[in-house]
């Protein structure tokens, strides 16, 4: 570690330290999941939860399945939406933005702008991505088309483009202080067979002199491609938001499996955080995951995330103990159980107001 980043290290410590003496606590923000965007009252009962429970930000689903929580005029209306009789023009996206700005709730959009479908009985929605270019649909190397899940591929150009289009109209509309991508990545080394991909890979690798290249090296590439691009759009429009990336803690894993270069993406700024996911929730494990991100990423300010309900008391006890020994940025978790909040409550996690 250098000098830099060492004096980096220790200023972050000491800002940790000086907000949970004087706060006593650890930001919380916890993940919705669709059905709770349905309605105002839902939403309402959300934001109330967040507030009897010290959460400050709520993270809420918006791109899901290729289907949009808010309004759009890209994508299809959510089935979630449209099968619990959500008015057309309920918007959860601006409902929270405004409620939220007025509670002290931070909501902070997700986007999945690469699985299409979780299985091959696409949607009849005329609108939707499956119907209307079922050309850009990832591939395995035997052409055929992967439908567990079915994702976009990133690899296709015109399909960066539809995502850029796409990106756009959040970022103009919404102007989030902070937008997450979650599933940034191929589901598993299968995928990224499209024949329109792998003509841009024999392309990538003709012009590759230095190096020998593969489709390994063109996936990964495809993906810091169109995070450049996402990047580029957002200074051009001048808007103020910060993007996050929700991702596992095991980065040779991530760039193995998923083709996601996150350290380099975290370290390069494309990314202005980064919430890791910590799957395997053993002491030893959550030790080792926490300090290599610590020693590995430039920003020492990352979010972990778990889901409290995977665990039994004396494990989630144990856990939340080493978690808490470390600066680490706030706590993210995927579930409203007041049984999970109290507890973290108790331990300390969550801003009070």
């Amino acid at each position: 570690m250098t000098v830099a980043r060492k004096r980096a290290f220790l200023i972050s410590i000491a800002i940790c330290f000086f907000f949970i003496v004087c706060w006593g606590a650890y930001p919380l923000g916890v993940r919705a999941n669709r059905l709770d965007l349905i309605s105002e009252q839902s939403l309402d009962q959300l934001l109330g939860m967040c507030i009897q429970f010290r959460v400050d930000t709520l993270y809420v689903p918006i791109v899901s399945y290729m289907e949009a929580l808010y309004l759009s005029d890209q994508l299809p209306r959510s089935n979630v939406l449209i099968n619990n009789h959500a008015p057309d023009s309920f918007d959860p996206l601006r409902y929270l933005m405004e409620k939220g700005r007025h509670l002290g709730v931070a909501i902070i959009p997700i986007v999945d702008l690469f699985t299409v479908w979780p299985s091959k009985d696409f949607p009849a929605a005329r609108k939707h991505v499956s119907r209307q270019h079922p050309e850009w649909l990832s591939m395995d190397s035997l052409g055929r088309v992967l439908t567990a899940p079915a994702v976009l591929d990133p690899g296709v150009p015109e399909a960066q483009s539809f995502l850029i289009t796409l990106l756009k109209e959040i970022l103009i509309r919404y102007n989030p202080l902070i937008l997450a991508f979650e599933n940034f990545g191929y589901p598993s080394p299968v995928y990224g067979y499209n024949p329109y991909a792998m003509k841009e890979f024999e392309i990538a690798k003709n012009h590759s002199y230095a190096r020998p290249y593969t489709m390994d090296d063109f996936r990964a590439d495809a993906l810091t491609s169109l995070l450049i691009r996402f990047n580029a759009l957002r200074d051009g429009l001048g808007v103020r938001t910060r993007f996050l990336l929700l991702t596992e803690t095991n980065p040779d894993r991530g760039l193995r499996e998923h083709f996601q270069d996150w350290v380099l993406w975290l370290n390069s700024g494309y990314f202005g955080n980064v919430a890791l996911w910590y799957w395997f929730m053993d002491v030893k494990t959550v030790r080792y995951d926490t300090l290599q991100a610590f020693d590995i990423l430039a920003n020492d300010g990352f979010i972990v995330g778990f889901s409290p309900l995977s665990l039994i008391r004396a494990q989630l006890d144990l856990v939340l103990q080493e978690i808490l020994t470390h600066p680490v940025g706030g706590i993210m978790i995927d579930t409203f159980s007041p049984e999970a909040l109290t507890l973290l409550n108790l331990n300390g996690i969550g801003l009070p107001r």
